[in-house]
């Protein structure tokens, strides 16, 4: 496989494990990113990528529908994710340090579901299965059957809840079944989602599904449209800025949008207003981004982790070049302790670049019959380190690593222009599977300086490659 196939191939990868939204809200920050000319060096190639992907995505949701009707071990799965569809907006994959209203921890949504099933609605899921497996694949059946069970399920939270908020004995108890406080107090989120359903539904499917920065930062249509529902269910403020939150291409503007809402520019009268929760969300975003970005260092793709701190740093560079938190020192104390956090993974990450180039451009020793193995992994690390390295280019102050970022530059930049130097002018002597190796070292030598430098950069090298075969191959044809 070719760098730059091989760059396409662990970039398709990390997009395949992301929904068709994300891609999608991907596709528009890079586009924006290439017209401002701030884009990232492989932006095209993550372009054609995503492209590919949604087009994959597309064509998917235009053949035939398979008709037979599913497994019951599907159907069961099946029963629970429509049951739970109206949360997808609101639905968070990270463990968040502290609970932000409007947005509900994925996972326990298992322990909701087996609690539900198990001691408040047992007869009245059991019989919603029965009539989902007697409906066949009609699609719109199943819908109305699991939009009615989820109705009465409303009802019996609203009443548990109750019974939960005048009893500190069953709110223990509740806790203990669910798995701690936290779980309950995404219980109580479902709840209020559920209750809201019939006009929150309405409310998410006329905001657009694109929300641009000018769309937040200046124009009236988003902001009348939640300025209405916040006057007529000021309970739900949180669930509101989790929505719009869900559809920003650029999350930093909720703290613009915060203060429109407000109609006010200082942070301290916002955080006293009912529309402090935008603020709340967007930091709680740049929360999650820093769990995400920590979860994905052991992360074999070379491309979740760079994304996940380029994510933070934008939203970090967008909040500091709009907003003022002076006197609002709770959002203020939250931001700096993501980004120590956020500094700290990244150091460590770049202390070890210079010695991952080194391991990805070794070149791959070859056995007694000949055959040999390139290291994929050293590899992978040494494209995530290189991503993370030239992302901080602009983005070092924001996250707190000035320092170690000129020093693994000066380092990494000597390291990779000697390497690639030194194996391409040692290739010509080398013979037999021995030159098989020591090209695959030259190309992974060429992907990591397209990652770094550029394409401009590596199409160079790509021609001294390439004109170094023509040469052995005139030498063997002489």
């Amino acid at each position: 496989m070719t760098d730059p196939a091989l760059l396409t191939d662990k970039i398709q990868s990390y997009l395949m494990a992301l929904s068709p939204r994300a891609v999608g809200t991907l596709v528009r920050g890079l586009e924006r990113a290439r017209q401002s000319g701030k884009g990232d060096p492989h932006v095209e190639l993550i372009l054609a990528a995503s492209a590919a992907l949604l087009r994959g995505e597309a064509l998917h949701r235009s053949e035939p529908r398979d008709e037979r009707p599913l497994p019951a071990a599907t159907r069961r799965g099946h029963l629970e994710r429509l049951f739970f569809s109206p949360l997808d907006t609101f639905l968070v994959n990270e463990h968040l340090p502290r609970k932000q209203e409007g947005r509900v921890y994925r996972p326990y949504l298992n322990e909701i579901w087996h609690w539900l099933e198990r001691d408040l609605l047992p007869g009245e899921i059991r019989q919603a299965r029965q009539d989902l497996e007697a409906s066949g694949s009609d699609d719109e059946k199943a819908h109305e059957r699991v939009a009615a069970l989820r109705k009465l399920a409303a009802q019996a939270l609203a009443e548990t809840m109750a019974r939960a908020s005048d009893s500190d004995r069953e709110r223990r108890r509740l806790s203990m079944v669910l798995g701690g406080d936290r779980a309950f107090a995404d219980l109580q989120d479902v709840t209020k989602l559920f209750l809201a359903e019939p006009w929150l539904t309405r409310f998410i499917d006329r905001m657009p599904t694109s929300l641009t920065e000018r769309r937040l930062k200046q124009d009236s249509d988003v902001l009348t449209l939640v300025e209405a529902h916040a006057r007529k269910h000021p309970d739900y403020i949180p669930m509101l800025a989790a929505t719009v939150l869900d559809r920003a291409d650029a999350p930093w503007s909720l703290g613009t949008f915060a203060t429109r809402l407000a109609g006010t520019k200082k942070a301290r009268d916002l955080s006293r207003s009912p529309f402090a929760p935008f603020m709340d969300v967007v930091i709680s975003e740049a929360e999650r981004l820093s769990i995400l970005a920590r979860s994905q260092r052991d992360n074999p793709d070379p491309v979740a982790f760079s994304e996940a701190v380029s994510g933070y740093a934008s939203l970090m560079r967008g909040l500091e070049f709009d907003m003022d938190l002076s006197g609002a020192d709770a959002w203020r104390g939250r931001l700096a302790e993501t980004r120590r956090e956020m500094s700290q993974i990244v150091t460590s990450e770049l202390q070890t670049a210079s010695g991952a180039v080194r391991r990805a451009l070794a070149v791959p020793k070859v056995d007694r019959d000949g055959h040999w193995k390139a290291d994929g992994h050293a590899l992978d690390d040494a494209v995530r380190t290189l991503r993370v390295l030239a992302m901080a280019r602009g983005t070092a102050e924001t996250l707190a690593i000035n320092d170690v970022s000129k020093r693994t530059r000066q380092t990494v930049e000597q390291t990779l222009e000697i390497i690639t130097r030194s194996l391409l002018s040692e290739f010509a002597k080398q013979k037999g599977a021995a030159r098989a190796a020591h090209l695959s070292a030259i190309d992974a030598a060429i992907l990591l300086s397209e990652v770094y430098f550029g394409p401009d950069y590596a199409g160079q090298l790509r021609r001294s490659r390439q004109a170094a075969l023509a040469a052995i191959e005139a030498a063997s044809a002489a």
